[in-house]
């Protein structure tokens, strides 16, 4: 809330005013005992600023302030590199200022933080002069909301990825450009047979050693479901793809894991769905030739 009243006051301030000494002073008052970053960049005549609240110091750094006053350009050697553009779409007034921007600044330890700020351009005859904004720290949000985000990518008994992962991956391989793909579709053999005669602990540990199984030899390997299994390869050959199927089962024998396992692979393509029709069906080939053989003996 500070944040924002902070924001309006110095909108007003600016728009009222039009006059740097009154504004800063105006923004100073509140600026000098929030924990909210305010500032005020000249954009013309010349890049300065002329007002940066002590904040700033708390967040990155002891010197910052004044090293920034001394040296505009501080500012521009802190962002970080993926974040210039949005440091100068802010300045040129290329941007849509209603929105919020987010950006990460290097700290004195050479660390980057993630922030938030609300930005307001100030015209003179049709042309920015200014900018002024608000700067929240969002390091802490930042992170929580990117452990979030890994919470509901991952299955909660085995770790791997989960269905809405692999949606996920589906998307942006559609999005992006065809490459060489992979799919090594999995299912355990005698899960529902572990899970009747020892019980669900019994089997729970049965799909959590066959993650463990799958983990070391591919880390974008998704659980699907009950015991089903996906393993994607991105711009692997197709010989590849076969070693790492040879290494996996070397391993689920070495553990006693009865897996049917099935792949398909093609070049330069970006529809997964389709593979893993195909993959899905030569393991349940497998499977049923797996059944046959175990019925017969």
């Amino acid at each position: 809330m500070i944040g924002i009243g902070c924001t309006l006051l110095g909108r007003w301030a600016f728009k009222k005013y039009l006059l740097p000494s009154v504004a800063t002073s105006t923004i100073a008052t509140f600026g000098n005992h929030s924990k909210d970053i305010m500032y005020i960049f000249e954009v013309k005549p010349v890049y300065r600023f002329r007002y940066i609240s002590p904040s700033l110091d708390e967040h990155i750094g002891p010197g910052t302030v004044e090293a920034s006053y001394a040296d505009p350009s501080e500012c521009f050697d802190r962002i970080h590199p993926d974040d210039i553009e949005i440091l100068m779409s802010k300045i040129s007034g290329n941007c849509n200022y209603d929105e919020p921007f987010s950006q990460r600044w290097r700290t004195n330890d050479g660390t980057y933080i993630w922030f938030e700020e609300y930005t307001t351009p100030i015209y003179e005859g049709g042309e920015i002069v200014a900018v002024q904004g608000v700067i929240r720290n969002m390091d802490a949000a930042k992170a929580k909301q990117e452990e979030l985000e890994q919470l509901c990518q991952r299955d909660s008994l085995t770790g791997l990825y989960n269905r809405h992962a692999f949606d996920e991956t589906v998307v942006k391989l559609q999005a992006g450009p065809p490459l060489n793909l992979g799919v090594i579709a999995l299912d355990l053999n005698d899960l529902k047979l572990v899970n009747d005669r020892f019980g669900h602990v019994a089997g729970d540990a049965l799909l959590e050693q066959t993650a463990l199984c799958l983990n070391r030899f591919s880390h974008e390997t998704f659980r699907l479901g009950g015991d089903e299994f996906v393993i994607v390869c991105k711009n692997d050959t197709e010989q590849s793809v076969h070693d790492l199927i040879a290494a996996l089962r070397q391993d689920f024998i070495r553990h006693e894991l009865s897996v049917s396992l099935g792949f398909a692979y093609r070049t330069a393509t970006t529809d997964l769905p389709d593979l893993l029709r195909k993959a899905d069906q030569a393991m349940y080939e497998e499977k049923q030739t797996f059944k046959a053989s175990v019925g017969s003996a």
